[in-house]
Formats: C-alpha cells, sequence, structure tokens
C-alpha cells in the first residue's frame, strides 16, 4: 500500500513539473532526435529522448519540464540515495497497470500511446513500452527517495496533505532551478 501512495505521489510530483512547460505550439517538425533540447549540468536531453516520453505534439512544451526532472534526479544521485530496490518495485508496478484492459478508459488511452509511439519511433509496441517503463521507473525511484529524504512523509491523513506536498516541493525545485541557473541552458523553446 506504501509503494501505490508512494506512486500516486510520485506521478503527482511528474505531473505538476511536466506541466510546467513553456506555451509552445506544436510539435516537432524540423528537429532530428540527436537536436539537443537541453543542457543540464553538463548533461544533454536531446529531441529524441523527449520523444521517447512524449507524444511529438507535446515535446517541445515538456522541455521545460524534463530540465526540471533531470536536475532533480541529478540531485539525487549526487547525494547518493540507493533507489536500486525500488527501481525494480516501480518497473514491476508499472508493468501490472491496466493498459491491456480494453474496456479501462486509462488503458485505452496508454494503449493508444504505446502504439503511436512505437510505430513513429519504428519500435515493437513491447519493446518499447519496456524502453519507456525502464526510463519511468528510474526518474519516479528517485523522484520518491528525494522527496522524502528533502520534505519527509506526506501527511496521506489530512484532506491537504498531498496538495500542500505538492506545492512545497514545486516551491523548492523552482528554488532549486534557480540556485543552478548557470548550469542549465535550454537550446530549444
Amino acid at each position: 500500500m506504501k509503494r501505490f501512495f508512494l506512486l500516486i505521489i510520485a506521478l503527482s510530483l511528474m505531473i505538476s513539473l511536466l506541466g510546467c512547460g513553456s506555451n509552445v505550439q506544436s510539435g516537432i517538425k524540423g528537429y532530428d532526435d540527436d537536436d539537443i533540447a537541453a543542457i543540464v549540468k553538463g548533461k544533454e536531453i536531446t529531441i529524441g529522448d523527449l520523444r521517447l516520453l512524449y507524444p511529438d505534439d507535446e515535446v517541445l512544451e515538456n522541455i521545460e519540464g524534463a530540465v526540471k526532472l533531470d536536475l532533480m534526479l541529478q540531485e539525487a544521485k549526487r547525494m547518493d540515495i540507493d533507489v536500486s530496490d525500488n527501481i525494480d518495485q516501480q518497473t514491476e508496478t508499472m508493468l501490472m497497470l491496466p493498459f491491456r484492459d480494453k474496456e479501462d478508459p486509462f488503458g485505452k488511452s496508454m494503449r493508444e500511446f504505446i502504439e503511436s509511439q512505437a510505430q513513429k519511433l519504428s519500435m515493437d509496441p513491447e519493446e518499447y513500452y519496456r524502453k519507456y517503463v525502464e526510463i519511468r521507473s528510474e526518474q519516479i525511484a528517485y523522484m520518491d527517495a528525494y522527496a522524502l529524504e528533502m520534505f519527509g512523509e506526506p501527511d496521506a491523513y489530512n484532506e491537504d496533505g498531498l496538495e500542500v506536498y505538492n506545492e512545497k516541493a514545486n516551491d523548492f525545485l523552482h528554488e532549486l532551478v534557480k540556485e543552478h541557473e548557470k548550469d542549465i541552458e535550454i537550446l530549444i523553446k
């Protein structure tokens, strides 16, 4: 149950991170997968990296959120937070998500996303989903661990607990980005 709750927190944080993108309209026509979208503390984020995670028409609007997420992951790794067991648990949890259930609305949209992404990246849908899960599992595991390290456990039983926790996390991330702004270069806006 605790794992599931942490998954919800991580997904909520990820959504808030990725919702912070600029208001760039439309897709990535004119960009190649190896074009560098941003550099975070020396690590390049390419259009191809982003295409693995987002539909083409959402790639550009998610660059800023991807930068914040990468910065958070780098900070967690710098702190030597061990998430190896969490990555395995996260992978197992994500592979159990109900996207194969044809009656589930979330499952249907996720299945459509997987098939679309696999096709545009010339991958088998199972191969694509494995890669997607691998990336997201690592991100979520580090986000969980980092958030717990920085903010402690959220108050799950308080009506405003998750909202307050996410607000605190967003404020912290904003400050983290400000602190490292000289180490961040967004090349595609």
